[in-house]
């Protein structure tokens, strides 16, 4: 994917604000130095090419940790030091960025008494969706968004036929209790669900039916709604390319709790 800068950005209100954000730190910093001071007929165009510079040193760090961050727009630690790193301070107390977030192209998020978490271009968002590690065009959404749905019959009667392969020491809850009927078809169909959603086509092994597997998959059954198990598949048929997503139905069951809170954070 290319990265998406705008042709007239020199015009864009944010620009004009920034040449007067630079204009007003420059001036504090001259004032007392006269030989920094250029000569007037230069001053206005010293300012551009130094708002120049400065947005499009952004336009690249942004566009680097798009695909790290899954996030386009989003300016974390790592990314700040990089953009303050190439330019030097306009005055004792004013870095790159702190100049930046006085415009409106980057706002500050989840600021706290030691400073912001981060930062977000939504003018870079907006231009540059296809930079996402996850990102897919509208029909592969939709597509991931109706595989739970469409596999769900055939999940049902895989899971059906799975159980009757199995000895009966497997199914076992947490507690040690034996499973009822449904409540074997309701994890084995989770289980089959998540490896299908993982790796389509997925045919696993008799043998790796554990009973700790088995026991994962209905303590996590058991303590979630069923609508909310249907937009966790959802979510992970959209992100399982995601390197951050666990491969396998075994580290997701073990993890249940964790993992399906942060896809619920996510809006699934």
């Amino acid at each position: 994917m290319n990265l998406q800068l705008p042709l007239d950005f020199e015009r864009w209100p944010e620009f004009w604000q920034l040449k007067n954000v630079l204009r007003g730190e420059r001036a504090k910093v001259i004032a007392g130095r006269a030989n920094l001071a250029a000569p007037e007929e230069h001053e206005d165009a010293m300012i551009a090419d130094m708002a120049m510079l400065l947005w499009m040193r952004l336009w690249v760090v942004l566009g680097y940790l798009a695909r790290v961050t899954d996030r386009p727009g989003w300016l974390n630690g790592m990314g700040v030091q990089q953009v303050n790193e190439a330019f030097w301070q306009f005055g004792e107390d004013c870095t790159p960025v702190q100049l930046l977030a006085q415009t409106p192209l980057l706002t500050a998020v989840e600021s706290s008494p030691d400073g912001p978490k981060g930062y977000m271009c939504t003018a870079f968002a907006d231009l540059n969706e296809a930079l996402a590690g996850s990102y897919m065009t509208k029909e592969e959404k939709g597509n991931r968004m109706s595989e739970p749905g469409r596999i769900k019959n055939s999940v049902a009667a895989d899971a059906k036929a799975q159980i009757l392969l199995l000895p009966e020491t497997v199914f076992k809850k947490r507690n040690g209790e034996t499973m009822a009927s449904t409540e074997c078809e309701a994890a084995m169909r989770h289980i089959r669900m998540i490896d299908r959603l993982l790796q389509p086509g997925h045919r696993r092994p008799p043998g790796s039916f554990t009973a700790g597997l088995m026991a994962d998959a209905w303590a996590a059954m058991e303590s979630t709604e069923v609508e909310l198990c249907q937009k966790f598949y959802q979510w992970l048929s959209k992100r399982r390319e995601h390197p951050a997503t666990p491969k396998s139905a075994e580290e997701i069951l073990r993890d249940w709790g964790s993992i399906f809170e942060t896809a619920k954070r996510m809006g699934f």
